[in-house]
């Protein structure tokens, strides 16, 4: 039985957070590494170092000087999560993966499952630790299939989720706002913001590199309000935002060629508030398009749906209203832990908890 878990990730976004609230309902003791926690040393030395050695090409990008110190941030943040395990001795391990750990940290644990929350584009990489893991979870059902196609079978997707007791309705708050995007910049997000501010400037951007990108540019200025957002100000925003805009910055190819979802697919609806996002493989299984989220396949596509959600009051707001009580109900961090701990069982006891 799955008494204690131990969950290694960083604190943004909070999956951690949610995750730990969900198994705390399940029963199940849980503590947390967070890997961004770092060394003066790394921060102040070996961090600078290696970037100047990267931009003057002294350095393969692929290669880092002070591999091997101690006090080089994935062998800290290794060391960490090794002594986690140690005084907590958890039953399992759940790594959720972007940030790298070292093997050697994970000698101790009893189960070790991952969940690889990247882009597809990156599967190589778990293909090359996924043999380390009793489990492995994929948000990306292109990656399941590397895998299997790799010959592994200890796989399975895994989508995200939302919390619907933090990212909720707020009734009281107008929506005052067109629209809203919340992400980092990239050439993609750029032309599709053009787009969307040649049909209204009533609007609100938050991401790294924005204001860099458009500095010369009064129109963007004017919407460009922060690098990041997170916490109560982004339920906020979301509710006072007529659309949300949702684009993703990995996949390879456009609309159902592409896999993955970003957490704004679940997290936006919840809010009650419309989401206009770009299209994937696996959003047929949690939304209806056209139902509980609008959805388009290219720039063209984007300009004309968001002009006419923005023109009919009424069918955007039966959208949004839909949207939220499908996402509430499929994809709680309830169900997704449910679904971790029937895998533990399996994979330990060889039952199901069901």
């Amino acid at each position: 039985m799955l008494k204690r878990i131990l969950i290694a990730y960083s604190s943004k976004p909070p999956i951690v957070r949610y995750l730990k609230s969900a198994f705390a309902r399940a029963g199940i003791d849980t503590e947390c590494v967070l890997a961004e926690q770092n060394t003066l040393f790394d921060r102040l030395v070996i961090h600078p170092t290696n970037k100047w050695a990267h931009n003057l090409r002294i350095l393969p990008k692929s290669k880092n000087l002070f591999e091997d110190h101690p006090l080089a941030h994935k062998n800290y943040r290794s060391t960490l999560l090794q002594q986690a395990i140690h005084h907590f001795d958890p039953d399992l391990v759940l790594l959720i993966r972007g940030l790298g750990f070292r093997a050697w940290a994970l000698e101790e644990a009893k189960t070790k499952f991952a969940w690889w929350t990247e882009k597809e584009e990156r599967v190589n990489e778990a293909l090359q630790e996924l043999h380390e893991f009793d489990w492995y979870f994929f948000m990306s059902s292109s990656c399941v299939e590397a895998a299997r196609s790799a010959g592994y079978s200890n796989v399975s997707y895994l989508s995200h989720a939302v919390d619907s007791n933090f990212f909720r309705h707020i009734p009281e708050i107008n929506k005052e706002l067109d629209f809203c995007f919340v992400g980092r910049w990239s050439e993609k997000r750029q032309s599709y913001m053009d787009a969307a501010l040649d049909i209204t400037n009533n609007a609100v951007i938050y991401g790294g590199i924005w204001l860099k990108k458009n500095w010369y540019r009064p129109k963007f200025r004017k919407v460009i309000k922060g690098k990041y957002i997170d916490g109560e100000p982004l339920v906020e925003l979301y509710n006072k935002s007529k659309i949300v805009i949702n684009i993703s910055n990995w996949g390879l190819g456009e609309g159902k060629n592409r896999s993955g979802m970003n957490m704004r697919v679940f997290e936006v609806p919840a809010t009650g508030s419309f989401l206009l996002t770009d299209e994937s493989r696996e959003m047929d299984s949690v939304v209806t398009l056209g139902e509980h989220v609008g959805t388009f396949t290219g720039l063209d596509e984007f300009r004309s749906k968001l002009k006419y959600y923005l023109s009919h009051d009424p069918e955007r707001e039966r959208i949004a209203r839909q949207g939220m009580e499908q996402v509430r109900v499929v994809n709680s961090y309830d169900r997704l832990v449910s679904i971790m701990i029937d895998t533990y069982n399996k994979r330990v006891f060889g039952k199901s908890c069901g």
